[in-house]
């Protein structure tokens, strides 16, 4: 994991990271999908839990219907490479209506 010293004292820059959590939907499961997928990220935009969370958002194809991202932006001393417990659970829960791909980004230099 890379640090930048912000004062030359060694201490760690607060960083940012993305989760990115795509989401292929099945054939039929598009409008139950979509509902659940919004229900989701309100919770998590709304919960105080998440205090390092910048921004959640949500992008859709242009043309593929039923194809989406989920954008998780954090800006903390401390990235979760293996993604905070708000992507893993919403990662988790959308695998129950299709194909679901869950990654963490680092912010580099």
């Amino acid at each position: 994991m890379l640090y930048i010293s912000v004062n030359g004292k060694g201490e760690p820059k607060v960083m940012k990271w993305l989760e990115m959590i795509k989401m292929q939907v099945s054939s039929g499961q598009e409008i139950t999908a979509r509902n659940e997928l919004i229900s989701l990220v309100s919770a998590i935009q709304q919960n105080s839990d998440y205090p390092s969370m910048v921004e959640c958002v949500i992008y859709r194809h242009a043309s593929i219907t039923g194809c989406c991202f989920i954008h998780l932006l954090w800006d903390s001393q401390h990235p979760q490479t293996r993604g905070s417990v708000a992507g893993l659970s919403l990662a988790q829960t959308l695998k129950t209506f299709g194909l679901v791909d869950h990654s963490v980004w680092m912010e580099t230099v």
